[in-house]
């Protein structure tokens, strides 16, 4: 049995050192010998065959000490979760503090939670908004789903706004090339503003076969090597293609393949609905929001720094993952968005402070008000899924299952915003 002393240092701060029981760090030494010696070579012995005391003569020590300190972790730490009733709220440190064939004493910092005084969190009277879908609306919205199924036709005029050119392109700066200013057969709708503004304007009267350059300047806000500079594309033209958009008829409606929507009337109701479930939802995200802002300007609660930096830091590496599905890297999101690292900090900081505060008023709210999640309500929440897309029950929550912790905490956390908003107006 593992000794430990647990030291509270501050609030929400404890120092947890664990001596390792001798026979504990003994086997785990083995454990790491037999693993590392199947990668020992030795004249004379077959790789992976080397017998282990011969292979402890090649194998560092403290390579040794390392593989059996990694495989005592994991069981050693959660053995004090338990035992000492500790919940950490950031990611934990360990120090190894003695170390040697006979012993290993390991120091855990953990983080736990801050002590939530929370104030009023049921009867506000903040007014929820009431959703209202106008015809108007309606319209616009049926309009635009015809236009989404429009056919793309060869015309032999003049390109104009909303025509799709289909071009060749090379830019250049002070007459040379730059990189990622070329591509071939690209299909660019005009008017859409996925390009430079200048750009697509520019290309407004182009005929099949046409060939001309156009003069550019790249914002201030791009990335660092072409921000504010002035650029000529040379462009050729293969296609122009006008939008010829569907009738609304009956006919029309059935070819967009809605599930139950096969007349101009259904159509209607279908979009309705649509506008609506997002209207609702644009104003739940918006009352959650203000109701969460009024109960934390209610509560008290003190945030370690470590907490909101690891959050930080966090929230940072998913910046920059997003920037890389974008083919960009940090520095360059950040010259494109014209912010500098220490304004995105700043930025990061006051959300992770939010969040940070947001989750704890709502493990305080379910912890009031005992509001966890059964075996049963988990498997509806999956029936639903499986019904959402016509799939087997068994097979949606064998898919689950790899990560229901996750799910089972989503679940949670929707049941703990429902309460909030059922309980204020």
């Amino acid at each position: 049995m593992s000794k430990r002393t647990v030291n509270q240092i501050k609030e929400s701060h404890y120092v947890v050192e664990v001596e390792v029981d001798r026979d504990v760090w003994k086997k785990a030494q083995e454990k790491a010998l037999e693993k590392l010696a199947k990668n020992v070579s030795v004249k004379g012995f077959r790789k992976g065959k080397v017998p282990a005391e011969v292979a402890k003569k090649h194998i560092d020590q403290g390579q040794l000490f390392n593989e059996a300190i990694n495989d005592l972790l994991p069981a050693t730490f959660k053995e004090v979760l338990d035992e000492e009733k500790l919940r950490p709220f950031a990611r934990p440190s360990v120090d190894v503090t003695k170390l040697s064939d006979e012993d290993l004493t390991l120091s855990f910092k953990i983080l736990t939670a801050p002590k939530v005084n929370i104030g009023k969190y049921k009867e506000h009277h903040l007014g929820k908004e009431e959703v209202k879908v106008t015809p108007e609306e309606v319209e616009h919205a049926m309009k635009a789903r015809m236009e989404q199924n429009a056919e793309l036709v060869l015309k032999e005029g003049a390109a104009e706004l909303g025509d799709t050119v289909v071009i060749d392109f090379e830019g250049f700066i002070d007459g040379k090339p730059f990189e990622g200013g070329k591509a071939e057969n690209y299909s660019l709708e005009l008017g859409s503003h996925s390009f430079i503004p200048g750009f697509e304007e520019q290309l407004v009267g182009v005929k099949k076969d046409d060939e001309k350059d156009i003069q550019v300047t790249f914002p201030e806000q791009y990335v660092e090597s072409l921000k504010g500079k002035d650029a000529t594309f040379k462009i050729k033209v293969h296609e122009v293609r006008a939008k010829k958009v569907p009738e609304l008829n009956d006919e029309a409606v059935k070819e967009l393949d809605i599930k139950g929507v096969e007349t101009v009337e259904a159509l209607k109701g279908y979009e309705e609905a649509h506008l609506k479930s997002h209207k609702e939802q644009d104003a739940r995200r918006a009352y959650w929001e203000k109701l969460i802002d009024a109960i934390i300007k209610d509560s008290q609660m003190t945030i370690d720094d470590e907490i909101i930096e690891e959050e930080v830091h966090a929230m940072k590496d998913n910046v920059a993952r997003q920037a890389a599905q974008a083919g960009m890297n940090l520095e360059q999101y950040l010259s494109i968005t014209g912010q500098s690292e220490e304004q995105l900090n700043e930025t990061l900081k006051k959300e992770a402070d939010k969040n940070i505060r947001t989750v704890l008023i709502m493990e305080k709210v379910a912890e009031l008000e005992e509001l966890n999640v059964t075996p049963e309500e988990i498997d509806f929440e999956i029936a639903k899924i499986a019904d959402a897309y016509k799939m087997e029950f068994d097979k949606v929550k064998e898919m689950i299952a790899k990560d229901m912790d996750r799910f089972t905490s989503s679940v949670r956390t929707k049941r703990i915003e429902d309460f909030l908003i059922n309980h204020n107006d």
